[in-house]
């Protein structure tokens, strides 16, 4: 008599289940933005949550005495689970706030190259939440440290080369630089083969030049060869 109890739970619970799914899902469905596309996820956990209670009571009807212990065991676990869940949760806001920093201070220096960066930031700092999220559960994670080690090492690699060869030509300006604001001065004429102007100001990068009437930002590797500079009379 328990195991017919019992079906009747299980299948009570699937019946419920895909009604309960249904409706729930042609509910979000007929809603528009973001609700409409939570329609299948909604639907399906709710399936499976009945269908766990179905499954449940039907293990109390046939063996009593391993729902007891699957309660206790669920109630020692319980506090491992939180644990989990609350390193997950500070790696995901702690993940936000440094990969909107990083958007801030590298993304728009770095041009395109930078915009995968704070992304990449991201993903890292989740994917080291889980692992310690996965320790609190009690599961091995040495594989994973391996695993997740040598993707850093690799992802870190490649960000010194990124940055690298992003900051090369800066680099030349800067040097570049140095020696042209030995020979020109504010106000001084400067002509090359392409330009002609009077210099405005002098910049880290480049030199600011009055070109017919337009102010244009020169970079310094453009006023290296041939150049006359007309110095004012004072």
């Amino acid at each position: 008599m328990d195991w017919l109890w019992a079906g009747v739970a299980v299948v009570s619970g699937f019946v419920v289940g895909s009604i309960a799914s249904r409706m729930l899902k042609q509910i979000f469905e007929s809603r528009k933005g973001r609700t409409a596309q939570l329609a299948p996820a909604v639907a399906s956990l709710t399936f499976s949550l009945l269908l766990v209670i179905g499954l449940l009571v039907a293990l109390g009807f046939v063996q009593p005495e391993s729902l007891e212990k699957l309660r206790d065991d669920t109630i020692e676990y319980l506090p491992r689970a939180l644990s989990a869940l609350i390193v997950v949760i500070l790696g995901g806001v702690v993940g936000t706030i440094v990969s909107t920093a990083t958007r801030e201070s590298l993304g728009r220096s770095m041009g395109r190259a930078g915009e995968k960066i704070p992304t990449v930031v991201k993903g890292v700092i989740t994917a080291f939440a889980a692992i310690l999220a996965a320790s609190q559960l009690g599961i091995d994670t040495t594989v994973i440290n391996i695993v997740v080690a040598g993707g850093i090492f690799g992802l870190a690699l490649a960000f010194a080369l990124v940055v690298g060869m992003g900051s090369r030509p800066v680099a030349t300006e800067i040097a570049s630089g140095r020696a042209v604001r030995r020979m020109i001065a504010p106000g001084d004429e400067v002509r090359t083969s392409t330009l002609g102007g009077t210099v405005i100001a002098l910049h880290p990068t480049a030199a600011e030049i009055d070109i017919e009437g337009e102010l244009q930002l020169v970079p310094y590797t453009e006023l290296h060869g041939p150049i006359t500079i007309i110095h004012p009379e004072g």
